[in-house]
């Protein structure tokens, strides 16, 4: 694989100690939400499911939460005939972020607020009962989600959000530094003390829950078992998932680790 520029880490490795390894975390604050009618297509038949939601944008990207539904709802998981509304219509700020993040908008003449229902787009349509629909719909939206998960993309293509990692000052690594200890010789101690530095560049692929799935050396520091040491370390390493429009996706990034061995 390919690597072009990749993150930069600094890590000090300490003989049979411990590794210290920096990283930045990533917040979400200022979310703004606004009350959206979700239509979604019955399958091939000529009828949706209608059902109230809220439109939520925070910082990177933006998603709908569907009233009944655990989960929230990205744009690449809905069907090509799906689309949100409002009343007032969405427009402004609002508007802009539902079309960024690949929602479409269209504007509703009436709203009829006995929701969720199913509406028959032609006359004399074979439409389901309300639960088949919400369940026919449902189905369909998480086998689109499990399509696009099970895909590995590559930072900076199909407008993927890279990963960033997470700073876990509870559970993370701890700063620690040390030093081999000192070989005694006829009565006294040795104070010639060997140090190595070096760096080691790896691909790494991160999965949809931020966790690191695998690692592969692609430049080497040119000493196996610190490779070795410095692919088990990032393999600790927790990260907020790649997304695509908002959806959380496995992705492959390069992360360049500096080290120091005293």
């Amino acid at each position: 694989m390919v690597v072009t520029q990749p993150e930069r880490y600094a890590i000090l490795f300490a003989v049979c100690i411990g590794i210290l390894c920096a990283a930045t975390s990533e917040g979400s604050k200022g979310n703004t939400t606004v009350l959206v009618f979700v239509h979604r297509r019955n399958g091939s038949k000529p009828c949706e499911l209608v059902q109230r939601g809220s439109f939520v944008t925070a910082k990177e990207f933006a998603w709908v939460e569907i009233e009944g539904e655990n989960s929230e709802t990205y744009s690449p998981e809905m069907g090509s005939d799906d689309y949100l509304s409002a009343s007032p219509p969405i427009s402004g700020r609002a508007a802009k972020d539902a079309r960024k993040s690949g929602f479409e908008l269209k504007k509703e003449s009436t709203i009829d607020t006995d929701l969720p229902k199913v509406l028959a787009l032609v006359r004399d349509a074979d439409c389901p009962g309300l639960p088949s629909a919400i369940s026919e719909v449902e189905q369909a939206q998480a086998l689109r989600r499990a399509a696009l998960q099970a895909r590995t993309y590559m930072v900076g293509t199909d407008d993927i959000m890279a990963a960033s990692p997470l700073n876990e000052k509870e559970s993370g690594p701890k700063s620690e530094q040390s030093t081999a200890p000192n070989n005694r010789t006829d009565g006294t101690e040795a104070k010639t003390k060997k140090k190595f530095h070096g760096t080691v560049v790896l691909n790494i692929l991160i999965g949809t829950e931020g966790t690191v799935q695998q690692s592969q050396v692609v430049r080497s520091s040119l000493n196996l078992a610190l490779d070795k040491k410095a692919a088990e370390v990032v393999s600790r390493w927790k990260f907020t998932p790649a997304r695509k429009k908002g959806l959380p996706v496995s992705s492959v990034m390069p992360v360049e680790v500096t080290f120091n061995l005293q």
